[in-house]
């Protein structure tokens, strides 16, 4: 029941938001993309705290005073779809999510996701993930923040799995800083299978940022790794602290 009624309000709400995805068309074409993006931006973010509501999850986030003023790369862990709906409904930064060359297929909501700047990755094709982080690079030097998830694909469960060094590069060529991010029990919606919708107790912890300035080559080959450390270990404090 839960599972229909989940999709049932879910594509109420996606029609329902087609007058205001036109008007964000028209004003791109009017010199008022601004307007536009900031229209996207809201209308993600309800849509975000609609689907987290209907599953009957409760969100708790620690840290958000952690976040610095201007563009930064955020760097979270990704357990499950419902990740980004976290950081899109309680992360007031305007900001672009790096994805999985899938999500353009979702009909509407690619034109969305168009003026809300997400970036795609194809897993296959070196070419254009290269030209992906070109863009990320070009979103933070417009004042915007990027998001990406460097194990590269959902991890499906609790685990953490290994970072990939290329998703540092944005923040490391552009001096930005990187704010990792921890979210945890977002997989339990879906299940391992991703065939259910059910409640789920999501924690979600800011790190403090890591300055990438100045950093010497030593430093910067060593980044991934640190925060790696650092992301896996506040998951198991999260998890720790939850058990309490």
């Amino acid at each position: 029941m839960r599972k229909a009624l989940f999709y049932l309000l879910s594509w109420a709400f996606i029609l329902l938001g087609l007058p205001f995805l036109a008007a964000v068309v028209i004003l791109s074409r009017f010199d008022l993309a601004a307007l536009g993006t900031r229209i996207t931006d809201v209308y993600l973010a309800l849509f975000a705290r609609l689907m987290l509501g209907l599953t009957g999850s409760t969100v708790e986030v620690e840290g958000l005073d952690q976040i610095p003023q201007g563009p930064v790369l955020f760097i979270s862990n990704h357990q499950g779809h419902f990740d980004s709906a976290v950081i899109l409904a309680h992360i007031r930064k305007e900001k672009a999510f790096v994805a999985s060359s899938n999500a353009s297929k979702f009909p509407i909501f690619r034109t969305w996701f168009h003026y809300a700047h997400t970036i795609y990755l194809d897993k296959d094709n070196i070419r254009q993930n290269y030209k992906a982080m070109q863009k990320a690079e070009e979103v933070l030097d417009a004042g915007r923040s990027v998001v990406i998830y460097p194990e590269g694909v959902i991890s499906a469960g609790p685990q953490l799995g290994p970072f990939k060094k290329g998703a540092f590069k944005p923040a490391l060529i552009r001096g930005v800083p990187i704010v990792p991010l921890i979210i945890d029990g977002t997989w339990k919606i879906m299940g391992e299978h991703g065939q259910t919708i059910q409640p789920a107790r999501i924690l979600a912890r800011i790190l403090p940022p890591v300055r990438t300035e100045g950093l010497s080559r030593r430093e910067q080959q060593a980044l991934p790794d640190q925060i790696s450390t650092s992301i896996r270990t506040g998951l198991e404090e999260l998890r720790l602290a939850a058990r309490l």
